[in-house]
C-alpha cells in the first residue's frame, strides 16, 4: 500500500500540486494522467526516491507499508557501470540477494575443489557449512529458475539467444531502455512506476507486455500517452489537473466519460448557485431599507456571503482547438509506384546488411497507410525512400501533380536554434493565412503567451518536436509522410492532430507505435518483415486481429513440429532418415532416447545429491565423507553438461 497525504510540490517558482492526496492499493492497476507539464513524471520520480532537489515537497508526506518495494522505469537512464556486461548479466541482477549469492556459491565451489584443501582443518568445516546455507537460500528464494526467468523475459521483450551474451554497450538506447524493463520486470516490486514504457517497444513486444502486466500480481502506476495500453490495463485512473489530483474509477475511456459528465454536474452548480446568488442580491436591494425587511435582507444577505464563498467555477482544460491542413491542387489517381526497391548498408566489415528488398507497391490517391514492423525492420529506411532523401535500389515512380511533405523522426534538425518559436513558425507559413493560423497551431502543442518568444536552442528536445509537428502542419500537400508524429504529444495534442488528418484530403502514410492514432486514420496496413512487404486491407485494428492469428497459428504450427520431433525420440523403432530427408539432416534416434534416458537418470541423482546435502544431518558426517560427496556432485554436473553436449550433436 502507498499513501500521499496533503501533498504540494513545486519546481523551481512553478506550483505542480497543493494540498491534495491519493492512494494506490495492494494491486490497484493505475493510469496517471494530466496534460505535458502538469508534474506527472516529477511525482513518479519522487515516489520512487530519485527525486532530485529541483523538486520539492513543501508539504505533505508519502506513507507506505513496510512490505512495499518500488521498482522505476523513467523516460532517460544511465547504463554507467553495466555497459561491459552482457545483456542476461545485466538482467540477472534484477534481484541483488540471489545474484550475490549465485557469486557466493561459484566462488565456495572452486575453494572447495582446490587439491591443497585440508578436509580435517577448521576452515574448510566453517566452508562447507556457508556453502550448505547459501545454497539452501538460493533455492529458497527461486535461484533454480533465476536464469530460465531471465531469458523468458528477455526473448518477450524482442531479445534474441544472440542478443542474451552481446554486451550492453552495443545496444542502442530503445534496446537498453528494453533492458532496464526487463530488470524491473524481474525484481517484481509491490509498486512498478512506468513513464512512457511503450515509447521504445515494437507491436510484439508490446504484446507481450501487456499480457504480462495483465497477470501482475501487484499495483502499477503507468504514465502514457498510448490510451489502447491505459484502456486496457488499467482499473484506476489519477488526473492531474490544476494542481490537484482527482481520482476515478476505470480506465482512461471510462475517465474521460466520467470528467465530461462530473464537469457537467459542477457546471449545472455553479450556474444554479449564480441564479441563487442574483435573486437573494435582487431581495436585498428591493428591501434592505426597510425597516419590516430588515432583518430578512440581512439574512439573504449573509446567505449570498456564504454561496459566494463556496462557490466555484469548474475549470475546464477539456477544451480543444481545431485545425484543418491548408488545401493543395489534387495529384492523380496514381500517387506513387514502387517496383522492386531495396535499401542495403555497408558494414565495418566490408560486408553489406539488406534492410529492404524486392519491395512492390501502388499508393493510390486517397489512401491512408500504417507502415508497421518490430523496430529495425525499416519503416524510417522507408518513408526516406518515399520522400527521395536517400539512394535505393529498384524504381519509384511519382505520379501526376504529387507535393510532398515528409515529417521524419530527426525533424528537430531542420529547426534554426536562433529563431524564436513564433519566428520559427510564421517563416514556415507559406500564405498570410497560413500565418493567422500560427498562435492557434501553437497553442494545440502547448506554446502560448511569453512561451512562443523562447529561443528554439533553448527547447528540450520534447518541445522541438512539438515545434517541428506544428511547422510541418502549416505546409500545403496532397501527400504527407509522417514518421512517429505523436511522440512527447498528450493526449489533447493528439486528438487534435487526429482531427486535422482525419479531414486531411490528401494522401497519407504513417509510422506510429500509437494503435489509437493508427486506428481511427488508416484504411491499410504495410507490414515490413525480414525487409519484404506484405498489404493489408481494413483498419488497424482488422490488421491487429488477422496478424494475432496468424501468430496463433505459427504457434501451433511450432508446437506440433516439436510434438513430432519428440515424438520421433521416443519412439523405439523409429526409422533411419534415407533419401532427400538424410540428405538435409542426419539424425541418431536411437542414441538421441539413449541419451535422453541416461539424462534423465544423472538428472534425479543429482537433485537427490542437493537434497542431501541442503540437511543438517550432511555435515555431522566427518570431513573425507563431505568432500568425496563434493567431489561426486562436481563430477556429475560435468558429466551431464558432456551429455547435453552429445544430445545436440545427435540431433536432439
Amino acid at each position: 500500500m502507498f499513501e500521499a497525504r496533503n501533498l504540494s510540490l513545486s519546481v523551481g517558482t512553478k506550483e505542480l500540486l497543493s494540498d491534495t492526496s491519493f492512494r494506490v492499493g495492494d494491486t490497484d492497476h493505475v493510469g496517471l494522467v494530466g496534460l505535458n507539464g502538469t508534474g506527472k513524471s516529477t511525482l513518479l520520480r519522487l515516489i520512487s526516491g530519485t527525486g532530485s532537489d529541483s523538486a520539492l515537497i513543501s508539504n505533505g508526506q508519502f506513507i507506505k507499508s513496510a512490505e512495499t518495494t518500488i521498482g522505476y522505469l523513467p523516460q532517460e537512464i544511465s547504463f554507467e557501470g553495466d555497459l561491459e556486461k552482457t545483456a542476461l548479466h545485466y538482467a540477472l541482477q534484477a534481484n541483488a540477494r540471489l545474484f550475490e549469492l549465485s557469486g557466493k556459491i561459484t566462488t565456495m565451489e572452486h575453494e572447495l575443489a582446490l587439491p591443497e584443501q585440508d578436509y580435517e582443518s577448521a576452515a574448510y568445516h566453517d566452508l562447507i557449512e556457508r556453502y550448505s546455507d547459501a545454497m539452501h537460500e538460493f533455492d529458497h528464494l527461486g535461484g533454480y529458475s533465476m536464469q530460465s526467468d531471465a531469458e523468458k523475459v528477455l526473448a518477450g521483450l524482442g531479445f534474441s539467444e544472440i542478443d542474451f551474451h552481446k554486451k550492453v554497450k552495443s545496444f542502442s538506447g530503445g534496446w537498453q531502455m528494453r533492458l532496464h524493463i526487463a530488470k524491473l520486470l524481474l525484481q517484481n516490486p509491490t509498486l512498478l512506476l512506468l513513464d512512457e514504457p511503450t515509447n521504445h517497444l515494437d507491436i510484439d513486444s508490446l504484446r507481450w507486455l501487456e499480457n504480462y502486466l495483465l497477470n501482475y500480481e501487484h499495483s502499477y502506476m503507468i504514465v502514457s500517452h498510448d490510451r489502447f495500453f491505459l484502456d486496457k490495463l488499467t482499473t484506476k485512473t489519477l488526473e492531474i489537473s490544476f494542481q490537484r489530483i482527482e481520482e476515478y474509477k476505470g480506465n482512461y475511456s471510462r475517465y474521460e466519460i466520467d470528467k465530461a459528465e462530473r464537469f457537467e454536474l459542477m457546471m449545472g452548480k455553479y450556474q444554479n448557485d449564480k441564479k441563487k446568488i442574483a435573486e437573494l442580491q435582487s431581495f436585498v436591494n428591493r428591501f434592505r431599507a426597510k425597516a419590516t425587511k430588515a432583518r430578512q435582507a440581512q439574512s439573504r444577505l449573509r446567505q449570498m456571503e456564504k454561496l459566494e464563498k463556496e462557490m466555484e467555477c469548474p475549470e475546464e482544460d477539456l477544451s480543444r482547438i481545431s485545425f484543418r491542413f491548408p488545401k493543395a491542387q489534387p495529384s492523380g489517381r496514381e500517387v506513387m509506384r514502387l517496383e522492386g526497391v531495396g535499401k542495403s548498408y555497408p558494414l565495418p566489415d566490408g560486408t553489406t546488411k539488406q534492410v529492404l528488398k524486392g519491395l512492390d507497391l501502388e499508393i493510390m490517391r486517397g489512401d491512408r497507410i500504417a507502415i508497421v514492423g518490430s523496430n529495425g525492420a525499416g519503416k524510417t529506411t522507408f518513408c526516406k525512400i518515399l520522400a527521395d532523401e536517400i539512394e535505393f535500389d529498384g524504381k519509384l515512380t511519382v505520379g501526376h501533380n504529387v507535393t510532398l511533405n515528409y515529417f521524419a523522426q530527426h525533424q528537430t534538425e531542420n529547426l534554426a536554434p536562433d529563431k524564436s518559436i513564433y519566428k520559427e513558425m510564421l517563416d514556415a507559413a507559406p500564405t498570410a493565412e497560413a500565418q493567422k493560423k500560427v498562435r492557434d497551431i501553437l497553442g494545440c502543442f502547448l506554446f502560448s503567451g511569453d512561451a512562443i518568444e523562447k529561443k528554439i536552442k533553448v527547447l528540450s528536445g520534447g518541445e522541438k518536436s512539438r515545434v517541428a509537428l506544428a511547422r510541418i502542419l502549416l505546409q500545403a500537400s496532397n501527400l504527407l509522410v509522417m514518421d512517429e508524429p505523436t511522440n512527447h504529444l498528450d493526449m489533447r495534442s493528439k486528438e487534435m492532430l487526429i482531427d486535422s488528418l482525419e479531414n486531411y484530403d490528401g494522401t497519407l502514410l504513417l509510422v506510429s507505435h500509437d494503435r489509437y492514432f493508427l486506428d481511427s486514420l488508416v484504411n491499410k496496413v504495410v507490414a515490413l518483415k525480414n525487409g519484404s512487404l506484405q498489404l493489408y486491407l481494413g483498419t488497424y485494428a482488422e490488421y491487429l486481429e488477422k496478424s494475432e492469428q496468424e501468430h496463433e497459428e505459427e504457434k501451433r504450427r511450432e508446437c506440433a513440429a516439436l510434438k513430432a520431433k519428440s515424438a520421433a525420440t521416443k519412439a523405439p523403432e523409429a526409422k533411419k532418415p534415407t533419401g532427400r530427408a538424410k540428405a538435409e539432416k542426419q539424425k541418431d534416434p536411437k542414441k538421441i532416447a539413449a541419451l535422453e534416458k541416461e539424462i534423465n537418470r544423472l538428472e534425479q541423482d543429482k537433485e537427490r545429491m542437493e537434497t542431501l546435502m541442503a540437511t543438517e544431518d550432511f555435515y555431522r558426517k566427518s570431513q573425507n565423507e563431505t568432500a568425496k560427496v563434493l567431489e561426486e556432485y562436481h563430477a556429475l554436473s560435468e558429466k551431464l553438461e558432456k551429455l547435453f553436449a552429445d544430445w545436440e550433436a545427435a540431433g536432439g
